[in-house]
């Protein structure tokens, strides 16, 4: 019984670090993007996401052992938020950006 409580608590330490990392790598990405940008791409603007992403950041940190100062739900908030960057804001950004485009 011993080995399954310790095979959990590696399992859960794995998904709290990766939530984190996936949260400073988001706050880090929100932050090359200028403001402009993010009005060009229809989205709320870089203050906004970037305070976002910060506290999410925040939140991944403090769920991080041996703090595990938050509960789990927070932390699945934070994931969410985090992951509506990821998978709507920054491929929006992406496709404004001056430096990606193609010279032809």
């Amino acid at each position: 019984m011993q080995a399954l409580g310790s095979i959990q608590s590696i399992l859960f330490l794995v998904i709290v670090v990766a939530i984190f990392v996936f949260t400073v790598v988001g706050l880090i990405s929100s932050l090359l993007y200028s403001d402009e940008m993010y009005r060009a791409a229809d989205k709320r603007t870089k203050k906004f996401w970037c305070l976002i992403l910060g506290a999410a950041t925040l939140v991944g940190f403090l769920a991080l052992p041996p703090l595990s100062a938050m509960p789990m739900f927070v932390t699945i908030v934070a994931l969410i938020a985090v992951a509506v960057y990821w998978v709507d804001v920054r491929p929006a950004l992406r496709s404004v950006d001056p430096r990606r485009r193609r010279k032809r």
